[in-house]
């Protein structure tokens, strides 16, 4: 079936090869390969200089077109930089693409990227933490930095170039949990994760921890606990549960919904894994579903949603998860639930 080619996010790699070389390129694919096709793989460079000729086998083996501009001196500026914005632009008026990789670390691009953003189409930035310019990472959706490549050798810092000032992790995480949380000081940590990455576009709690949730874990800013011990992490400030502000009476109402909430987790606790789904992987399977439904009132089939989601879960097909069915998988998260709702065979996006 076509089905998946066709609604899949459309996806265009652009590569300032002279700021960042092609060393962790297979890799950056790889990270990008779940939200959808790379249709466009284009690297910019002298490619009649001698230096930048030896990386040509490497390209034709990972699929990227070499776009060769020779310096420009009138230009005043790299004529390659110059070339790979004119066919972003191009791209983003006259191609199905609606997503962009940019690859470099030059703040000279950000420009381009707000462009691009304001034109609806999402950005994705990348290159070397240690020349990264902080203006391009905040410009962007989202931004990885390929020295998160464990295949590569670590490279050491340019000679002359003081280490980047990173903020302060425990800083972030609390300014997101403060933005994140209801009314009772509690964030639901796949909103979370969804949250710090709108913040810090550089965010990754890799290669340190497996998982988002053992992130939380290790942090002593939050104190993360496991409703009824399935589902998704609630986290509130450490401090704010010390304090007890986070335990309020709830009205009655609440009560009695949550206390109906608790019969039913209950109630299917028994037929789940004892191990249950890190939250990040509700924030996968929504980032999925939201790419193939488009725009709020967006509809998806029921089959390709319990298939992209099985696909998140690590497993063949939802039975063999521990949800079964995707009614059973929406129950038991409060994330995608608040997000989406059943219709017949088909799932629609709030």
């Amino acid at each position: 079936m076509t089905t998946t080619l066709t609604t899949d996010r459309q996806i265009a790699v652009l590569i300032d090869f002279e700021n960042t070389g092609l060393s962790s390129m297979q890799w950056l694919f790889d990270q990008v390969s779940d939200i959808g096709r790379i249709t466009v793989k284009r690297a910019y460079a002298d490619w009649a200089n001698s230096r930048n000729r030896a990386a040509g086998d490497q390209l034709l083996q990972l699929g990227i077109e070499q776009i060769h501009r020779p310096p420009s001196a009138a230009a005043g500026k790299n004529s390659s930089d110059i070339s790979l914005v004119i066919d972003a632009v191009e791209l983003s008026y006259q191609s199905p693409v609606d997503t962009f990789v940019i690859v470099s670390s030059d703040s000279d691009f950000a420009p381009l990227v707000r462009k691009l953003r304001a034109s609806g189409k999402t950005v994705i930035g990348a290159g070397r933490q240690d020349a990264a310019s902080r203006t391009l990472v905040i410009s962007c959706d989202r931004y990885l930095y390929l020295d998160d490549d464990q295949t590569q050798p670590k490279r050491a810092p340019r000679r002359g170039r003081p280490p980047k000032k990173q903020q302060p992790a425990n800083d972030l995480l609390t300014r997101a949990v403060k933005a994140t949380m209801d009314e009772h000081g509690k964030a639901m940590g796949s909103r979370l994760h969804q949250t710090l990455q709108r913040m810090e576009p550089g965010f990754t709690f890799r290669p340190g921890f497996s998982t988002f949730t053992k992130y939380l874990e290790a942090s002593p800013e939050v104190k993360v606990t496991r409703p009824n011990g399935v589902g998704d992490v609630s986290v509130e400030l450490a401090d704010q549960a010390a304090s007890g502000q986070a335990s309020e009476p709830a009205p009655k109402e609440v009560k009695s919904t949550r206390r109906r909430g608790e019969r039913q987790a209950t109630a299917d606790q028994a037929t789940q894994a004892e191990d249950p789904v890190d939250s990040e992987v509700w924030a996968r399977i929504d980032d999925i579903w939201q790419v193939r439904a488009g725009e709020p009132g967006g509809r998806l089939p029921g089959q390709r949603a319990a298939s992209d989601a099985a696909q998140a879960l690590g497993v063949q097909n939802l039975k063999g998860s521990p949800y079964k069915t995707l009614q059973r998988l929406l129950d038991a998260s409060e994330y995608l639930n608040a997000r989406w709702s059943r219709d017949g065979n088909s799932i629609i996006r709030r």
